[in-house]
């Protein structure tokens, strides 16, 4: 006699079906929803803490909008000017003018290198940028793109190189870097502004400003930047380079 097959047994593996079904469904919009939220999150420190936004340009972001991004809730920007002895930024001159036109405060800074002497590197600082350099300090990022040079040597090739370039402006300077780099450097100075470059935000705080990240967009917006925000209030931010 054959075996009576359950009446309740299609039912109950269409109910099974459906269940996985209704599973993968799950999985699958709760990976779109994942991705869509890492797309669509933003790094920016709470603007509260953290009112007075900024970004470092150089000519690897393009040309830009720089009335825009004011717009957008950009308050500064650094710009990036000379490199080593003989680097200068393809960009530099048209951003610095179109930047300057925006309604927002402009700095701008040299890329230091370990093997080429602080003068010549003074001396192509002055020669490119001539009087264009705002109204923020200037910068110098000190990174380590290669071997670096004993904290001794270091220093002195840093003191070197700021010395020159107080011999020709009355700006004050502002040190970029890690903060293992600053660290080496944290005699350098020291009454100058740092600018921390980290992603963790205690390390943001030991400086004047803050890059919390080197690939991320602004709120609302699509393109990425180097990030920065200033360690202090609106007022603070006034006063700074004055």
């Amino acid at each position: 006699m054959a075996r009576v097959k359950p009446i309740y047994s299609n039912t109950f593996t269409k109910r099974r079906k459906v269940a996985v079904v209704a599973l993968i469904v799950c999985v699958i919009v709760a990976l779109a929803g994942g991705i869509a939220w890492l797309q669509l999150r933003n790094p920016r420190p709470n603007a509260r803490n953290y009112p007075v936004l900024g970004l470092r340009i150089s000519q690897s972001d393009g040309s830009q909008d720089y009335t825009s991004l004011h717009k957008q809730g950009v308050d500064f920007v650094y710009l990036k000017a000379t490199e080593g002895a003989s680097y200068f930024d393809d960009n530099f001159e048209t951003n610095y003018s179109q930047a300057s036109g925006a309604g927002m405060r402009l700095g701008v800074y040299h890329y230091f290198s370990f093997t080429s002497a602080p003068a010549k590197q003074a001396a192509s600082f002055m020669e490119h940028v001539g009087e264009n350099t705002g109204d923020l300090p200037i910068g110098i990022e000190v990174a380590a793109y290669t071997k670096v040079p004993d904290d001794a040597k270091l220093r002195q090739q840093l003191t070197t190189f700021i010395a020159d370039l107080r011999q020709h402006y009355t700006q004050q300077i502002l040190l970029i870097g890690t903060p293992d780099m600053l660290s080496k450097v944290q005699t350098v100075s020291p009454d100058a502004p740092r600018m921390v470059v980290s992603d963790k935000q205690r390390a943001g705080k030991q400086g004047t400003f803050w890059q919390y990240a080197s690939d991320a967009k602004l709120p609302g917006g699509k393109t990425r930047y180097h990030c920065v925000v200033l360690v202090g209030t609106k007022a603070a931010f006034q006063q700074l380079g004055n």
